[in-house]
């Protein structure tokens, strides 16, 4: 089932997005509904800031073992968009994250990725994504500590202005369309190939370093408590792929 995004957000780009991202999967080869951990596709919880919602949905498609979109609100002014593509290990294809923070109609933070899982991307993705016209966004942001799991075109910035609001929007599509031809070009490894265990293993490694996300953690702890808040990192945001 799609997340509804105006039921909750309200921010231009997040609504966008949010559309735009459940568009494309929907249109994906075997692309079906992903069921998620019971009670956590509409979640409802409290801040000092104001209440919070999270609408969850997920889906699975040909060489994707898992697509994720995350909307929240915390309070009256708050809008989050989290989506991941998780490619089955058996795909040599990076993941796909692209995460969106707005707060007072603002965008304070924006990252967009296609984080290898094979070492390095592919030659034929990483020269089409040398050849993606990248913008100039005048203020940067610099990555976590943990941020040694993205890739060297990893997009990171707080945009300036409906302009680049809409120049990020237009890059993160372009990362997203390259992925898809990528995917519809290539054919599977068998699942005991050595490939296919080595991109197993980033994968696990790419979960567990976002688990990490420390701000992540403190913001659901403080809203639903600490064993809920872990079990939605571990089962919902950042599943490991199957042993």
């Amino acid at each position: 089932m799609d997340v509804d995004a105006a039921a909750i957000c309200t921010h231009p780009l997040v609504l966008s997005l949010a559309q735009i991202l459940q568009t494309h999967w929907r249109k994906l080869e075997q692309c079906k509904p992903l069921a998620l951990p019971r009670g956590m596709e509409q979640v409802k919880g409290a801040l000092d800031d104001g209440p919070v919602q999270i609408r969850n949905c997920c889906f699975s498609a040909r060489g994707f073992r898992k697509m994720h979109l995350e909307l929240a609100t915390i309070g009256p002014g708050l809008n989050i968009l989290h989506a991941v593509m998780f490619p089955d290990p058996c795909w040599d294809l990076p993941l796909f994250g692209c995460d969106l923070v707005a707060a007072r109609g603002q965008v304070s933070a924006a990252v967009v990725d296609l984080s290898p899982t094979a070492g390095t991307l592919s030659p034929s993705l990483n020269q089409q994504l040398q050849a993606l016209p990248r913008p100039e966004f005048s203020e940067p942001r610099q990555l976590p500590p943990w941020g040694d799991i993205f890739s060297a075109a990893v997009c990171f910035i707080r945009p300036r202005g409906v302009e680049e609001e809409q120049a990020f929007q237009q890059l993160a599509v372009g990362y997203l369309r390259l992925l898809l031809a990528e995917a519809g070009r290539i054919n599977p490894d068998s699942p005991d190939h050595p490939a296919t265990v080595a991109r197993k293993a980033a994968q696990l490694r790419y979960c567990r370093q976002q688990q990490c996300n420390d701000k992540t953690r403190r913001v659901l702890a403080k809203a639903f408590g600490e064993p809920w808040a872990d079990d939605y990192i571990r089962h919902v945001l950042f599943d490991e792929p199957d042993s």
